[in-house]
């Protein structure tokens, strides 16, 4: 029996430019606790004729997973241009979102896409080269189809072997004729999507928050915007000369095929180390081996800096996750960071992940008064940096007690 079903996919920002970010809010169910991360995967179909073209858009990994409703929403940027078929960038194709655990994928979601020209005259006499900027992109939304593999869910793979979905696909077919109920709610999911061979964090998202003194923490969708928020308020304070320190973090990906080769962190003066590279060497966090001694070199010394910018200034932090929590020098410097954040010694705005369950240091600034929590979403990211801004500044205007 499965112990995650989706029950609902809102495709959002549609119909839209075709180089827009893709955005879809998934809702699902967790019947029994997962210890292990549940992984994430949009697929662009580039050609129908050969999933040589396929693009993953992007892979994220949400876990461990509680029992209960969750809630999040999926953003990818869009496809690879230079990777497209010419003779395949206009008209029809599909986009996947698959789920595996351990390994194993166990539902594939799949919904048409229908490329064009957003001018009369582009669609009547079509350029020989295609121009992406001019074209819209509309997911049919809905009209999804869902397909669902057995997996080994237990601890205890069968026969000692953990492996991908049992016999292939559920009953070796996609699923025709479930009732909607049996597969999404409101966006209603029809099964049977499939193109060539394919077949086709808690519950809240993230967010920022703001305290008063203390710590401003931004909870944000899935790359919805956190970072953008934090870089904008950073340039914002330097302008009015409030000294800051801290990191961000940035993605690293291949400039020829668009893939995410991991992260960086990069402080607030400019300077630059990994933290994390695709790779399966520990400490690790999901398909990343966490950089410990060059993300050590560069953050420690980026913490410590708070302390001669703590009168008039403050700390600035993108993001406290799990990748960074794997250096134990690191997660040192933030319960010493909470203990001064709460004795109003110190001004704190961080970004903090979905999935925040089991790291204390986060449910430890929750927890000090006087900390608002933004939540950022695509429908909202523009106006909220504005609700940030106004929050940081009165922060700044208080004084911290002697």
């Amino acid at each position: 029996m499965a112990k995650v079903h989706i029950t609902n996919v809102v495709v959002l920002d549609n119909p839209s430019s075709f180089l827009n970010p893709f955005q879809f809010e998934l809702t699902f169910e967790c019947i029994e606790e997962l210890k292990e991360d549940l992984e994430w995967k949009m697929i662009y179909v580039g050609s129908a004729e050969s999933e040589a073209f396929d693009q993953v858009l992007d892979t994220i990994y949400v876990g461990p997973v509680p029992e209960g409703r969750h809630i999040f929403v999926f953003q990818a940027d869009p496809p690879n241009v230079s990777r497209i078929p010419e003779q395949d960038a206009v008209g029809v194709t599909v986009v996947l979102l698959t789920c595996s655990y351990r390994g194993q994928e166990f539902v594939r979601v799949g919904y048409f896409i229908n490329n064009e020209y957003a001018e009369p005259e582009l669609r009547e006499n079509p350029p020989p080269k295609p121009l992406f900027h001019k074209m819209t992109r509309n997911i049919l939304a809905s009209k999804p189809r869902v397909t669902r593999f057995k997996i080994n869910w237990d601890d205890a793979p069968a026969n000692g072997v953990a492996g991908g979905p049992s016999n292939g696909m559920m009953d070796g077919e996609e699923e025709e004729g479930a009732t909607t109920d049996e597969m999404m709610a409101a966006n209603g999911v029809d099964h049977s999507a499939h193109h060539h061979d394919h077949g086709m964090m808690d519950g809240e998202p993230d967010g920022v928050s703001v305290q008063q003194h203390p710590p401003d923490l931004v909870h944000d969708e899935n790359r919805v915007g956190k970072t953008t928020i934090m870089r904008k308020l950073s340039d914002e304070l330097v302008t009015r000369k409030v000294p800051i320190s801290g990191f961000y973090t940035e993605e690293l990906r291949d400039t020829r095929s668009g893939d995410r080769l991991g992260f960086d962190v990069v402080t607030f003066s400019g300077e630059r180390a990994p933290l994390a590279r695709v790779g399966s060497r520990a400490p690790s966090v999901g398909r990343y081996s966490v950089c410990l001694a060059e993300f050590e070199r560069l953050a420690l010394p980026a913490l410590d800096a708070r302390r001669p910018a703590a009168k008039t200034g403050a700390l600035l932090l993108d993001e406290i996750g799990r990748m960074e929590l794997k250096s134990s020098a690191f997660a040192d410097r933030m319960n010493a960071i909470v203990h001064e954040v709460a004795a109003g010694k110190l001004r704190f705005i961080a970004t903090i992940p979905l999935k925040a369950s089991g790291m204390e240091v986060v449910e430890q600034l929750k927890r000090i008064a006087g900390c608002q929590i933004f939540h950022v979403k695509p429908s909202n990211r523009d106006a909220l940096y504005d609700e940030v801004r106004k929050a940081t500044l009165r922060m700044i205007a208080t004084a911290l007690p002697r």
